[in-house]
């Protein structure tokens, strides 16, 4: 098992509230390791500053990251939150996975597991449904592999109808792999976290002239092709300030 977590917006913060956010972050996951009975000190642990990779033991009780770590996880965060400033408040998001893993490479962890539970924790589907709800504490992304071993296992604790089944795709990685996000205490298959998704899509660049394809709702003159994602029926040459229907 794959664990990483990272800290929302850290880069945007100055030098103390990323010395406070680091403490609120290690602190957090120490609680939650200790109210779910899943030991922290037990991981192989990678930190990152705004972030950490962790390997659990083989014994660990899969279920119980589902249902105890991640809700205490948002219960302290809910807590250290609650008297703070916007910019002061600390939100996680959270990556699952699984799969064979080298321990003692020289720099680090290694393995595709690794690989794959980074990216999913940047997914750009995760970063917008979080984003939807500002008063969550705790987005948790699980890959495809942990949604059918555990989350629809009939674990006590945990609500499969509050994972929503998304794509990730990073082809600039060269990645693209079914995912499942939750965000804890929230309802992620809700219209408010669509419309998030709907507005993460990459939007056309306005151009004048040739033919634009895609999601038509911001190109400039030229032909309009109606393709996946498309939003509108545009005219085609020439006629500025001609609108979109």
């Amino acid at each position: 098992m794959v664990i990483v977590a990272d800290t929302e917006l850290y880069s945007a913060r100055n030098s103390v509230l990323q010395h406070y956010a680091q403490a609120a972050f290690d602190e957090a996951l120490a609680s939650a390791g200790s109210a779910a009975g899943v030991d922290r000190q037990q991981w192989h642990r990678q930190p990152s500053g705004d972030g950490e990779l962790a390997v659990l033991p083989p014994d660990i009780d899969e279920p119980l990251l589902l249902s105890a770590f991640l809700p205490a996880l948002d219960t302290y965060l809910r807590r250290y939150n609650a008297d703070r400033a916007a910019h002061a408040r600390v939100r996680l998001r959270v990556a699952i996975h699984q799969g064979l893993i080298f321990l003692d490479s020289r720099n680090g962890f290694a393995g595709g597991a690794v690989n794959d539970a980074a990216r999913l924790v940047d997914a750009p589907v995760l970063k917008s449904a979080f984003k939807a709800f500002p008063e969550a504490n705790v987005a948790c992304i699980v890959s495809d592999t942990i949604h059918r071993d555990v989350v629809t296992g009939g674990y006590d604790g945990i609500r499969p109808e509050r994972f929503r089944r998304v794509t990730v795709d990073l082809p600039e990685k060269s990645f693209s792999a079914v995912a499942w996000i939750q965000i804890v205490g929230e309802d992620v298959t809700s219209t408010r976290a669509e419309a998030a998704a709907a507005a993460s899509r990459p939007r056309l660049a306005a151009h004048h002239g040739g033919t634009s394809v895609g999601d038509v709702s911001n190109a400039g003159d030229g032909q309009v092709v109606i393709g996946e994602g498309a939003t509108g029926v545009g005219y085609w040459g020439g006629g500025r300030g001609r609108g979109y229907e």
